[in-house]
């Protein structure tokens, strides 16, 4: 079954939960060692989704893809460098959560 709200970006309510739970997590990348050290072992944004989704964080794979196209990032990461391209992404939070 397809979610609506994951398609289309003009969802309302769901797409703003589901960017908040997107930034708590990206958020808490700096000051968790061993989260960043995860993350560094993926390349994909489904597999950050995963990462998140085992700590209690729901949101999908193309609303991360979506931040990175916006912010002029690549869709994957090079090994190891993950965790700075989500620091970069939740750097720029508040132009990316401007209606």
């Amino acid at each position: 079954m397809i979610d609506p709200e994951a398609t289309n970006p003009s969802a309302g309510s769901g797409q703003s939960e589901e960017l908040e739970s997107l930034f708590t997590f990206l958020g808490q990348i700096q000051q968790d060692g061993a989260l960043r050290d995860q993350l560094n072992e993926v390349i994909t944004a489904p597999d950050v989704v995963a990462i998140a989704a085992d700590q209690g964080f729901i949101f999908q794979a193309s609303t991360l893809l979506g931040l990175f196209q916006r912010c002029n990032e690549a869709p994957l990461a090079r090994q190891g460098l993950m965790d700075e391209k989500l620091i970069r992404v939740y750097l720029q939070r508040q132009r990316l959560q401007a209606p």
